[in-house]
């Protein structure tokens, strides 16, 4: 099933999913390097946890949006008021949950991109690698411009965070409120995950966090997918990463690789949850 998946992409793909309970694992070019486009911004966040517990700040400190912090792409805070003030943990919720560009520029700078660097390198994270802040203008020339990862690399970072393995759990969970439904469009688009009003209780609730990535010709995503809750938690985690579609670039929800990476999830879910 998932053969004939690939199959029928045309452009690169490589992906990384592991059963949460069996620790089963699912690798198709999950070693090769991919442009990460957005989803680098995962690093960023725990880089910026990691400060906070070293006691450097406080999510509560106050950062203004400056006139020179403006930059287009995704997001909401290029079209409001410079000189606008919010706690950092609006603007890290800002960066994981809607993707914004100029919080996510901010955060490069507040926290120090050698320090995002450092934290992936110590925790052995070599295949995880941010290159600079986001600029169009280079991005326009090379995706792999913003930063690179392997499919395993960052399917081991989100992992982590699920399983509260780096940092403390209550800054682990902390993080997945920020990446809450974040690609419900992408992995979740073909499981029956319903992203609001959803009566079922929480033991027996879809839930999804992550996050998702996407210049031209280049989609990606990596995700925990789960019921339950602490050792009773049942899901897995997946992260793919395309590059190189032919397909002209629309920025549909219906691209190719969108449409790619619901088909795995889907493909995935039916083999975790029988």
């Amino acid at each position: 099933m998932i053969e004939d998946i690939l199959a029928g992409f045309h452009g690169r793909v490589g992906l990384a999913a592991l059963n949460l309970q069996t620790d089963e694992q699912l690798l198709y070019h999950a070693n090769e390097t991919f442009p990460t486009a957005s989803t680098i911004k995962l690093p960023v966040l725990v880089t910026l946890m990691q400060q906070v517990e070293d006691g450097l700040y406080s999510l509560d400190a106050p950062l203004m949006l400056r006139r020179a912090d403006q930059i287009g792409g995704s997001g909401l805070l290029q079209y409001l008021t410079p000189g606008l003030v919010m706690p950092i943990r609006d603007w890290a919720f800002l960066m994981m949950n809607v993707s914004d560009n100029l919080a996510t520029n901010v955060l490069i700078d507040h926290v120090g991109l050698q320090n995002v660097q450092a934290w992936l390198q110590a925790h052995e994270y070599p295949d995880v690698q941010l290159h600079r802040k986001i600029d169009f203008t280079e991005l326009a020339q090379d995706i792999k411009h913003l930063g690179t990862a392997t499919p395993a690399g960052l399917n081991r970072l989100m992992t982590a965070v699920f399983r509260r393995q780096i940092l403390t759990p209550a800054t682990c969970t902390e993080m997945l409120r920020m990446m809450n439904k974040v690609g419900s469009d992408r992995v979740g688009r073909y499981l029956p995950f319903e992203p609001y009003g959803d009566p079922t209780p929480d033991s027996e609730k879809l839930q999804l966090a992550g996050k998702t990535g996407s210049l031209k010709g280049c989609r990606a995503q990596t995700a925990v997918i789960w019921r339950g809750a602490g050792e009773a938690a049942r899901g897995f985690s997946l992260t793919v990463m395309t590059d190189e579609d032919p397909t002209p670039e629309t920025w549909s929800i219906d691209a190719a690789g969108v449409l790619l990476i619901g088909r795995i999830a889907q493909a995935i879910y039916d083999q975790v949850f029988p």
